[in-house]
């Protein structure tokens, strides 16, 4: 028997251009797909109807850029900008994570990101010292029930070179739970590469390499304050291509930029951690937007930032409404207009994301065909029932708390404002035994 939902009177914003926004909307979702959208849709004997009246329903949140395996250490450089983080946390406390305790961090960090909203992740793995510590960061994120990509990044097995290999075991994780990269699961894989920042120019091209022979989308961190000519490295290697997503990409030069554009990359912006640990000035939104570079948002390390992308976006266009009349400001001048507007951080969040990770033919919208991953906010709390744009509320002050229900290909993440599944409990009984033995592991 088919299993039908029928999400009844919301505002839906579609992110399809042929739908639009649909006040007092309904989505049919069947089998875990989409079907229909409109007004005054009927249910039959067996749907299950939500109500959505006085809530927002728009496509699941998409975030390109997370360090997932970081749920159980939330919180733990709060006041560190990236010189600390290396020491603190990539060479310090990931090192002392067991398999378990990956497992735990990450299943923990989905559920955080599920819990806001969030239905598709771009995990960037990059505290896999063994093969066990890959296998249980992939199982834990299928136990999550999330979508999205894992990069497997390193550090691999310890030795003595200064600029080791990408771990080999990238070629047996693909073959035996990857096989062909087809994503006929919720899963895709890409590589987390260090990229020319953080490794010699001979092992980033073979690094480079290795990932195009797997045939796996490739992220690595550029731009950041303290590096300098990471794409113009790349260009010089003929490195660049469309199957390349640039993270931070803050300090790029403006030939940078074009280079990016010119080859079909993607760029991922980080505001909060871009901004609160000192990697950039500003975020790179409006510098890639200008290009139509297809970008997307994403939290990075919840050790430093929050777990949603409501935070994200507002700090996207806050920082960029500053950054694109500075010039204007620094001269006392009084600004006539500003160019973005909530619904442009929305897009970034939602069908830019998808873009980004390349799952656009299955997400990012609420298209009849794609997954019917979909995210509704309720809009009758006081800080949300406004008078305007009900993207621009939510863009204005939604969080976590207000996310009441959650889909992810047609199954309930969240619901009633409250994760579901025997998972999620077992997750936090996890996530607390991992914080036990880390503290006493760094006492």
């Amino acid at each position: 028997m088919s299993e039908e939902i029928l999400i009844t009177g919301g505002h839906v914003v579609t992110f399809d251009d042929a739908l639009g926004d649909v006040p007092g909307g309904d989505v049919r979702v069947q089998d875990g797909v989409i079907t229909q959208i409109g007004v005054g849709l009927r249910p039959g004997p067996d749907t299950e109807v939500v109500d959505a009246q006085g809530r927002l329903v728009i496509p699941g949140l998409i975030d390109t850029h997370r360090h997932v395996w970081q749920g159980a250490i939330a919180g733990f450089t709060p006041q560190m900008t990236g010189y600390g983080y290396g020491p603190a946390v990539l060479t310090g406390i990931s090192l002392k994570h067991t398999a378990a305790d990956i497992h735990a961090g990450t299943l923990w960090g989905a559920l955080q990101a599920l819990d806001a909203g969030i239905t598709t992740i771009g995990d960037w793995a990059h505290a896999l010292q063994s093969a066990d510590h890959a296998d249980a960061n992939l199982r834990g994120l299928r136990e999550s029930g999330i979508r999205g990509l894992f990069f497997y990044g390193g550090p691999g097995p310890a030795g003595d070179d200064p600029n080791p290999p990408h771990p080999l075991d990238a070629r047996r994780m693909r073959d035996e739970h990857f096989p062909g990269n087809s994503g006929s699961g919720r899963l895709r894989m890409g590589m987390a590469l260090r990229g020319p920042c953080f490794t010699s120019p001979e092992r980033n091209r073979q690094d480079f390499a290795f990932a195009r022979e797997l045939g796996l989308p490739i992220s690595i961190h550029v731009g950041m304050a303290g590096t300098a000519d990471a794409v113009t490295s790349l260009h010089r290697d003929g490195l660049l291509g469309p199957d390349v997503n640039y993270i931070h990409a803050n300090q790029l030069t403006d030939e940078e930029m074009d280079l990016i554009a010119a080859s079909g990359g993607t760029v991922t912006i980080t505001p909060s951690t871009d901004m609160l640990m000192q990697f950039g000035t500003y975020p790179a939104t409006g510098r890639a937007l200008e290009r139509d570079i297809v970008s997307g948002l994403g939290v990075d390390t919840v050790c430093s930032a929050g777990t949603d992308l409501f935070s994200e976006m507002r700090l996207a266009l806050a920082a960029e409404r500053s950054r694109a009349n500075a010039e204007s400001l620094a001269r006392n001048e009084l600004v006539q207009e500003v160019a973005l507007h909530q619904r442009d951080m929305l897009r970034l969040a939602t069908l830019g994301g998808a873009r980004v990770l390349g799952l656009a033919d299955r997400t990012g919208s609420l298209t009849p065909g794609k997954q019917a991953d979909i995210t509704i906010i309720d809009l009758r709390s006081p800080h949300l029932d406004g008078f305007g744009d009900p993207v621009a509320m939510l863009g204005l002050g939604a969080g976590p708390a207000d996310v009441e229900t959650v889909l992810v290909g047609g199954k309930f993440a969240k619901r009633d404002g409250t994760l579901v599944g025997t998972h999620a409990a077992k997750a936090r009984d996890l996530m607390h035994e991992t914080q036990h033995r880390l503290r006493t592991a760094i006492r």
